[in-house]
């Protein structure tokens, strides 16, 4: 069971839902706002749910055209798994947990460049130390790969140049910010879309790669030995054998999927409150 907090704007009150995640629905809100990729996150007040396991919250918004999606964490150690591993959104027309369209970004850490300090705890933990390497790596960050079936490549290109799709980061103020736009029909004109409309439902899933593990048992750029709780960690129970006490902290892989109910103009998103 996972627990997830769906926020809304109309009440600084807060629900909580206990729901299995091979069964989790949730409702995406109607675009009534212009939706601005500038990783800041202020257009996504009651449009977000909480997701408690990853300390993540997810945002859906749509319009006819498009689904914007967005991630938002203070978490050091989630953040630290999506820049060097990689981050896919996959879109399953159908509402299940087919991966049929997907987009991959960011990259993820090239496996002949070095990891140098994005996975050193202690250095995560400081604010002008992580903007320095969160400036550094953005700047090798310009391309995404659009994947179908199989994960199968489709298209590698400049995030720039991207028909229809846009993406955005931005790691500021201790807040990392992930917003995604991508075209619900390639009707629309654009290459790449999910086939969907407005009204459907569609299956989202938000992944990011397996965890690489040292041949020890450790995660590479984790320091090793027991005692004590990784800065900017979160407790995952029961913890990972032959981690000792270290594997209890470890961050679990990303892996969020939901039967998301469009929105349309006729039928907005329901309301909790």
């Amino acid at each position: 069971m996972k627990k997830i907090m769906a926020l809304q704007l109309t009440s600084v009150l807060s629900l909580l839902i206990l729901v299995n995640c091979s069964t989790l629905r949730l409702e995406s809100n109607w675009k009534d706002r212009d939706i601005v990729l500038d990783g800041k996150g202020g257009d996504w007040l009651g449009a977000k749910y909480y997701f408690e396991d990853y300390a993540l919250s997810v945002g859906l918004i749509n319009d006819e055209n498009f689904l914007y999606v967005s991630l938002m964490t203070e978490n050091p150690m989630v953040r630290a798994q999506i820049m060097r591993q990689g981050l896919i959104v996959w879109l399953d027309p159908k509402g299940g947990k087919n991966k049929t369209f997907g987009v991959k970004y960011p990259l993820g850490r090239r496996a002949d460049k070095p990891e140098g300090e994005m996975m050193d705890p202690q250095k995560l933990m400081d604010e002008t130390t992580r903007e320095e390497m969160m400036k550094k790596f953005m700047d090798t960050m310009s391309e995404l790969e659009v994947l179908g079936k199989d994960e199968k490549v489709l298209a590698k290109m400049n995030i720039e140049e991207a028909e229809g799709i846009a993406v955005r980061l931005r790691d500021a103020a201790g807040t990392f910010v992930y917003e995604l736009k991508v075209p619900l029909s390639s009707n629309s004109g654009y290459p790449y879309a999910v086939g969907v409309e407005a009204g459907d439902a569609v299956g989202v899933g938000i992944l990011s790669p397996k965890l690489e593990m040292q041949r020890s048992g450790g995660m590479r750029g984790m320091p090793r030995g027991g005692g004590g709780m990784p800065p900017g960690g979160m407790p995952v129970g029961g913890g990972m054998p032959g981690m000792g006490s270290m594997g209890r902290f470890m961050p679990r892989q990303l892996k969020i999927w939901a039967k998301v109910q469009l929105a349309s103009a006729l039928m907005p998103a329901l309301s909790f409150f």
